[in-house]
């Protein structure tokens, strides 16, 4: 049989492992071998070993060589390093020269940080109103509450009776019928009016991106029916508690929308003598717009230039800046002409327009100096208010057109009963936590919890030493930096307000021109409240 040999498959695999590992052996053992190299005129001669490895070397390698050196620091060294950065910060920041002088010096930049320092926290009697709208605040204590969140029928009926007829629950003259016990004046720090409400719809924060779960939420943006009805509620709601404020009868209320927030504040709240209103966040957009109404406007947290804040207050220097101020809204005005004019020459259709104009109004801060919350807040004063208002009335900014909440109108928050409105209690959760191998007594309350909420529940809970730690909405934290240069405490205006729902003591804080600093921490303790 000529050709090749037949092989069995156990032989030809066989062979296969015998060459397989004669391939292993060669990779393993390696070879070395001297190359000599002859360079020019054959005067050097190089000799080099390499040596063969089993595994190729990384090509991207950093050679040893140029690693930067670090050197070794002793314990000692150490020691000394830390004992001079100490006296260099405990030493004054003078040194002596020869003629008996003292020259000031500064710190290196890198040591800054060191000596930076803490910052104070503020320290009160009583506590201060913050105008900001809280979504949660939890009570934490070592001993336990007072109080209970689960209620008796009793306990939550005086509640609600103090509530609505605006009964101090804390003057046994005026609850001489009514259940005084803690539980029932828990229960009235609570609650809050609200118009409109939807359980299927959160309403509070208003949030326009949150998708749509429910077929239920969709129907009223589809349904121009029941969307109009809705709105011509809200806008009778609207002029009931506007004629609330005007009349003294109702200290503040919110108009919460999708866009922005607007604080309405009675005459005489806040030490401010005239009625007024709170407008944040704002864009440049919406600002041209309330111009265009003739509505008159001021920025009391617009950040002025370094040099601004330094000088003193003359009559020359307010002329300059107003003139300067003057200029710029020129500027903007004839930028805003000039698009005008170059989108009517390019026929762009009416609709497009439109939507444009929409999405530069809801545009964040955009283009605008003026783009973080605190320093877009506007303040409308006196007669303008009521201006204010009518455009909130009837403008469809209000409005939203996508989303779940598409044509339902903003949300009205009040202390005192309203048009149309709906009583609404707070979530409250009572618990037990540990906190730094602690036991501590804790209550968590959810929900848009107003200004005389957060005054009732603290002088509640001042029978013993506590802390609240408080979440707020971002687009309301200037209301708590706001304060009138004109702001005083008029005993007229305590007086004037006797009939708007709150009690003597809580109208006090109210009407006081007292702004403590925003803070997510307050303490009580040893009848002091202290602001983190």
């Amino acid at each position: 049989m000529s050709g090749s040999v037949w092989k069995k498959p156990d032989e030809v695999m066989r062979q296969m492992r015998e060459k397989k590992k004669a391939l292993q052996a060669r990779f393993s053992h390696a070879t070395t071998t001297t190359i000599t190299n002859s360079y020019d005129n054959d005067e050097t001669l190089v000799t080099r070993s390499a040596t063969v490895s089993a595994k190729r070397k990384n090509p991207f390698r950093r050679s040893p060589a140029k690693r930067p050196k670090l050197l070794a620091v002793t314990q000692d060294d150490q020691r000394t390093i830390n004992c001079d950065l100490v006296s260099m910060l405990n030493a004054p920041n003078t040194v002596k020269v020869h003629n008996n002088k003292e020259q000031i010096i500064e710190l290196p930049q890198a040591l800054s940080i060191f000596a930076a320092t803490t910052p104070v926290c503020q320290k009160l009697d009583q506590y201060a109103v913050d105008w900001s709208l809280k979504t949660r605040v939890r009570f934490t204590s070592k001993t336990p509450f007072a109080f209970s969140s689960t209620l008796k029928t009793s306990e939550e009926a005086s509640g609600i009776t103090g509530f609505v007829r605006c009964v101090n629950s804390l003057n046994s003259d005026e609850w001489s019928t009514l259940d005084t016990s803690t539980n029932a004046q828990f229960h009235q720090c609570c609650l809050l009016w609200q118009y409109p409400w939807l359980p299927w719809l959160s309403l509070f924060p208003r949030d326009t991106r949150t998708p749509i779960t429910s077929t239920g939420s969709a129907q009223i943006g589809m349904d121009s029916n029941v969307s109009n009805c809705l709105v011509n509620d809200w806008c009778e709601s609207f002029r009931s508690l506007f004629g609330l404020l005007r009349a003294r009868q109702c200290p503040f209320f919110y108009v919460c929308t999708h866009q922005f927030t607007v604080l309405f504040r009675a005459a005489g709240i806040g030490g401010v003598a005239e009625i007024h209103a709170l407008l944040t966040p704002t864009t440049r957009g919406l600002r041209d717009v309330l111009r265009k109404e003739d509505i008159s406007y001021s920025m009391p947290l617009k950040k002025s230039g370094q040099n601004q804040q330094n000088c003193t207050t003359n009559n020359d220097e307010d002329d300059e800046i107003k003139d300067a101020d003057k200029i710029d809204d020129l500027g903007d005005e004839d930028c805003d002409e000039d698009d005008t004019d170059w989108i009517n020459d390019i026929g762009l259709h009416s609709n497009l327009r439109s939507k444009l104009e929409a999405e530069r109004l809801q545009d964040g801060g955009q283009g605008t100096s003026q783009g973080t919350y605190s320093d877009s807040l506007l303040l409308i004063e006196g007669v303008e208010t009521q201006g204010l208002f009518n455009w909130l009335l009837n403008s469809k900014l209000c409005l939203s057109n996508t989303g779940p909440l598409t044509g339902i109108p903003p949300t009205l928050f009040s202390p005192v009963a309203f048009h149309q409105a709906t009583l609404r209690p707070l979530k409250a959760r009572q618990g037990f936590l540990k906190q730094d191998g602690e036991n501590l007594c804790s209550v968590e309350i959810q929900g848009p919890i107003l200004p005389h909420s957060m005054v009732s529940l603290m002088k509640l809970l001042q029978s013993g030493d506590f802390t609240a730690v408080c979440s707020a909405l971002s687009s309301t934290k200037p209301f708590a930096s706001f304060q009138s240069p004109t702001a005083a405490t008029s005993a007229f205006g305590k007086e004037s307000l006797s009939d708007c729902g709150l009690d003597r003591s809580s109208l006090d804080l109210f009407c006081s021109s007292q702004l403590p600093q925003f803070a997510n921490e307050i303490h009580f303790q040893n009848g002091c409240f202290h602001f983190n």
